[in-house]
């Protein structure tokens, strides 16, 4: 029999003083590599104290311009617009520079940066690593995830000056709202590596002008964000349906009274011959607050199945660390088969109505690639009275 006991969350929003004085959530960071935390995900979480490793997903390893199927005009353009960026730097950076400079021909123009924005699931991160494989190794280039960033202990300058002497370009994948704090971090990041001649390449779900940092910062903020970055940046809409939500479902999720989705659950569960694990929500979420996040994701990747029970929803405190914990299962090159029950679908779990503060709209905004992930795990059934 399943535990279903219930446990209690805690919240996570402790104040902490983060860089330029703005105060900050204080989150349960993990160390991979450590006695305490070993390394899980797809994405390595980064030393204390050090840079970021970068690293590309295994789920992008094979991403083409050829192999992004785009869906409409505006797809297209990006799709043409990132190919033609990718040469315009294998031209400035690439062996053909060399001889230039051996012919002591001027080098061309570096060019601007490229930020990626929409909607989830319409390719983005795609688009991003297509340019990573096309530059590789001609032109030494970086992949991180933003929050492998926000979460390095260096200065961001010292950042881009690290940056600057091993890469000429950089990508960063998933820039996101919810933290004027690390946003402050990724602007000042933005400028040095603008300053040091690095090309950056981003995805994100919001404009530069919707960043907190425009709101909370100071006026260099602001000024940078609404003017100067898209003077270096070309900011590309990739608008679009969300893509995972016609891939083909491992899992599936029961939506409705509590007990026929319960136990229509229960009846999968005790057929599933794969290494499993039963686990209430309750305790998922208390589990987040009691494990560091390495730790608690190497207890739950390795399963075959993954069954959560009676997902609820209560603030975005739970809605950051259900979205930490699925987020982290979908980089793993083989999740487990994920199965759950909630009482309501996943785009009413946590939405832009319920937040109540502009923190907690940067945490539905990114709630939403969360929703789009766990639709991309599983076929939604309604039981009961769904």
């Amino acid at each position: 029999m399943p535990n279903s006991d219930t446990g209690n969350a805690a919240g996570i929003f402790g104040k902490q003083v983060g860089w330029f004085g703005i105060i900050r959530p204080r989150l349960p960071i993990a160390v991979s590599g450590s006695d305490e935390t070993p390394s899980y995900s797809a994405y390595p979480m980064p030393p204390a104290g050090s840079l970021p490793a970068p690293h590309l997903p295994e789920r992008f390893a094979s991403a083409t311009f050829e192999n992004y199927f785009a869906q409409n005009p505006g797809q297209v353009f990006a799709r043409e617009k990132a190919e033609r960026l990718a040469a315009s730097i294998r031209a400035r950076f690439g062996r053909r520079q060399r001889v230039r400079r051996w012919l002591r021909l001027p080098p061309p123009r570096k060019p601007n940066g490229i930020y990626l924005v929409g909607p989830v699931g319409t390719g983005k991160t795609h688009l991003m690593a297509a340019m990573y494989h096309a530059l590789m190794p001609d032109v030494p280039t970086a992949f991180f995830h933003t929050s492998h960033v926000t979460r390095s202990a260096a200065h961001p300058e010292q950042m881009a000056r690290s940056l600057a002497a091993a890469y000429r370009v950089v990508c960063l994948d998933e820039v996101e709202i919810d933290d004027p704090a690390n946003e402050a971090r990724l602007v000042l990041l933005f400028k040095s590596l603008e300053a040091a001649g690095v090309v950056l390449l981003a995805t994100s779900n919001v404009e530069p002008e919707r960043f907190l940092a425009a709101e909370f910062g100071a006026d260099r903020f602001r000024r940078f964000l609404s003017q100067e970055f898209r003077q270096t940046h070309d900011v590309i809409v990739v608008d679009g349906e969300d893509y995972r939500r016609r891939q083909a479902k491992t899992g599936r999720a029961w939506i409705g009274d509590p007990g026929p989705a319960k136990a229509a659950m229960q009846l999968l569960y005790d057929t599933d011959r794969r290494p499993k694990r039963w686990i209430a929500y309750a305790d998922l979420i208390r589990e987040t607050v009691e494990k560091p996040h390495a730790r608690l994701m190497a207890s739950l990747a390795p399963y075959g199945s993954l069954y959560i029970a009676g997902i609820a929803i209560k603030d975005s405190d739970d809605a950051l660390r259900l979205l930490r914990v699925v987020d982290d299962l979908y980089m793993q090159p083989a999740p487990p088969v994920l199965y759950f029950t909630a009482e309501r679908p996943p785009e009413a779990w946590f939405t832009h109505e319920q937040a109540a503060s502009r923190l907690s709209m940067g945490v539905a905004v990114k709630f939403e690639r969360t929703v789009s992930r766990l639709r991309s795990f599983c076929e939604l059934e309604a039981v009961g009275a769904a």
